[in-house]
């Protein structure tokens, strides 16, 4: 009975049928595509939290800056960040004003001359609600003015464009306190 058994089995053709690789095929085929989508994902999200990182690195460090010079002669009456939608830029700037004691600063950020430190998005990220212009420090404390109008808070949010996944949140408020959502 084994020596049939045998027999029938090196009689048989082995190997695989048309239908069977084209099948595995298309497996593998919709396995990698599912694979290469979510890694491109992934690493939009990764970008996205870097921009995010990189808007709160800012803003601490015009705050930063703010304060380290105070009593300081020859410098800026304080530090801020300009957000520019129009070109997903944002600029660490100096506010500068043209009396010492700095009673006649425009708390705002004035154009090219006040720049300190200039960065741009990723070209994937854009602003997505942005209810601010400028954020300024202004030593010893320092004081924040949140422009337009004095805002008590100010909201940035960053998102993939083309995206349908949920954008980044990041809040100012008037004292200085920076969350992240």
């Amino acid at each position: 009975m084994i020596k049939d058994l045998i027999k029938f089995l090196n009689s048989r053709n082995s190997g695989f049928t048309l239908i069977e690789l084209l099948i595995v095929i298309g497996i593998i085929t919709l396995l990698s595509t599912m694979a290469i989508f979510y890694s491109h994902t992934g690493e939009r999200q990764i970008i996205l939290f870097q921009e995010q990182v990189k808007i709160l690195n800012a803003i601490s460090r015009a705050k930063s800056l703010s304060i380290n010079t105070f009593n300081q002669q020859d410098v800026p009456c304080g530090f801020g960040v300009h957000f520019d939608s129009s070109n997903g830029s944002f600029i660490i700037f100096k506010e500068l004003a043209t009396k010492i004691d700095c009673s006649n600063v425009d708390f705002q950020y004035s154009g090219e001359s006040e720049d300190f430190e200039v960065f741009n998005l990723n070209s994937f990220i854009v602003f997505d609600s942005l209810t601010l212009d400028d954020i300024i420090f202004f030593p010893p404390e320092p004081i924040i003015a949140i422009l337009p109008d004095f805002q008590e808070e100010a909201t940035i949010g960053l998102k993939i464009i083309g995206s349908t996944e949920p954008i980044v949140i990041i809040k100012v408020n008037k004292f200085g306190m920076i969350t992240t959502q």
